[in-house]
């Protein structure tokens, strides 16, 4: 479903558009420091990382597509601090939850997997924006090294319930990959999500266009071997 998504080659030859487009459209933006310096110099010197914002499925390569989603992406970075973020940022409730989400194996098309225990996924009131930017930071940790190469998002949902899925964070990760981090996602999975959540889940996915969706898949223990060869599965999972 990567396919889905035009490659770095088609849209290379709009990326200095892009980047004259940008750079005339939020002059008053650039100059008033709306945006971190970083990712300025990176937009400005990092071919594909800059391709990203056109292989997006709302852009498929129209630079005025892209230039929105450019603001978006660096005013949310700054925002966030996220170059500035490390495990001091977060509360210790937060560091212990390292198998919430966090980076294992590839499927089989070699796309490295995000693995998101969604039942995991929730903090105390106080530390939602803290929990939020814990999220952030490990898609950025994989988007910062390889920009170009797209990664899976598996969102396991075995065992989770309507006490322990919070709607406002599951929404937030799907921001993550439509808005924030672009080009980051080849295809979601949605693993074993119970009957119960059918309801909440509708609720969620209402914030994938419908381009986005095609790249959803939902799957149960038996269909996911087709996607994810037994050695890089979960135990829970083969």
């Amino acid at each position: 479903m990567a396919e889905l998504n035009p490659t770095q080659e088609a849209v290379a030859p709009k990326i200095p558009e892009l980047r004259e487009k940008f750079n005339k459209k939020f002059e008053k933006e650039i100059s008033a420091g709306v945006y971190d310096k970083r990712d300025l110099d990176r937009f400005a010197s990092d071919d594909v990382y800059a391709g990203c914002f056109l292989r997006t499925m709302s852009a498929k390569g129209d630079t005025e597509k892209a230039l929105d989603n450019v603001n978006e992406c660096f005013k949310f970075r700054k925002e966030i601090g996220i170059h500035d973020l490390t495990e001091a940022s977060f509360p210790a409730e937060l560091k212990e939850k390292q198998n919430a989400i966090y980076y294992k194996g590839q499927d089989k098309q070699g796309h490295p997997i995000l693995y998101v225990n969604v039942k995991e996924n929730t903090a105390k009131p106080e530390h939602q924006q803290a929990l939020k930017n814990f999220i952030a930071a490990r898609f950025e940790e994989h988007q910062k090294v390889n920009p170009g190469q797209m990664a899976v998002v598996l969102m396991d949902m075995s065992g989770a319930s309507t006490s322990n899925v919070s709607i406002d964070i599951s929404k937030y990760i799907i921001s993550c990959f439509t808005h924030y981090f672009p080009s980051f996602l080849a295809y979601m999975i949605n693993y074993e999500m119970p009957m119960l959540l059918t309801g909440v889940w509708t609720i969620i996915s209402a914030f994938l266009s419908g381009e986005q969706k095609k790249k959803l898949l939902v799957l149960k223990k038996k269909d996911i071997k087709n996607y994810i060869a037994d050695e890089h599965l979960w135990p829970h999972m083969k």
